[in-house]
């Protein structure tokens, strides 16, 4: 079976579809995220992945790094030559973007709470599910976020060893924002992921925007929407205030809705690039 954009879409939205993992537990069982995915491919070895650390922080990995802690942790060997990611773009439910939009100016909805726990669930499950779907054509494969020896957070930052937003720019599926969201054919309301693959897939860096916020048209809709002002057309986006807020909801989310979990999300409703990339 050919390995090809077409594979992993209907991999992806057919595991969307299916999944009951996908499905909010509530109301009306509808889908946390539509199977509507838009994939993207970048070589290992582009230029890029070196940029990031420079721009992202030292301890961002390459592809190739990460391949390397695979097979060292594994015993594998490797030219580290054919080796490809995969990122893709998980569009969470219009209703859920409504809700959020409309239910307050400081907390996030029932909705969009259980999206941002257990929509992360699935996108974890969908990785190894990928990764378990390749290796039944021969193909090794790994998803560094679920491998802890790969993937750190730095919480003091809020930066990772493995950016997926970053792999997006990269697989050329979009732009980011003034809010740092990544403005994408589906919107930046969304989820994302990203895998290595060792396989010589047909780069989209040409894809590429070279303005790496191409597609922000500054409209100010995230500005206007944020709630704690933690984002300006002067600074662009204020992670530490912003993440203050975010873990602030743990509190309220934990007793009306019962989870446990930090959301907000105002930036990524009620804006022109909620669905879509808006027109410049």
């Amino acid at each position: 079976m050919a390995i090809n954009k077409d594979w992993f879409v209907k991999k992806i939205n057919g595991f969307l579809m299916k999944d009951n993992a996908n499905k909010l537990s509530f109301d009306d069982r509808s889908l946390i995220f539509n199977a509507n995915t838009i994939v993207g491919f970048a070589l290992a070895n582009d230029p890029i992945f070196d940029k990031y650390k420079e721009i992202i922080g030292e301890f961002h990995l390459t592809p190739i790094e990460a391949f390397k802690k695979f097979c060292e942790r594994n015993s594998r060997e490797s030219t580290f030559k054919d080796l490809s990611v995969v990122a893709y773009v998980l569009p969470i439910n219009e209703e859920t973007k409504k809700e959020n939009f409309e239910y307050s100016k400081e907390m996030p909805s029932v909705r969009w709470a259980h999206t941002r726990l257990f929509g992360e669930q699935v996108n974890q499950k969908l990785q190894k599910y990928l990764v378990n779907e390749l290796e039944k054509e021969g193909i090794r494969a790994v998803a560094p976020m679920l491998e802890k020896y790969i993937y750190k957070v730095n919480s003091n930052i809020w930066a990772s060893t493995w950016s997926h937003r970053h792999m997006l720019y990269a697989t050329g599926l979009g732009s980011f924002g003034l809010s740092d969201g990544f403005i994408n054919p589906r919107g930046k309301a969304m989820r994302c992921g990203s895998i290595i693959v060792e396989l010589n897939l047909p780069s989209d860096a040409s894809k590429r925007p070279s303005d790496p916020y191409k597609f922000c048209t500054k409209c100010g809709d995230c500005i206007k929407n944020c709630p704690v002002n933690a984002i300006s057309f002067e600074k662009g986006h204020n992670k530490h205030k912003c993440s203050e807020h975010v873990i602030s909801t743990i509190p309220y989310i934990n007793e009306k809705y019962g989870i446990n979990i930090y959301a907000c999300g105002l930036c990524q409703v009620g804006v022109s690039c909620s669905s879509g990339i808006p027109k410049q």
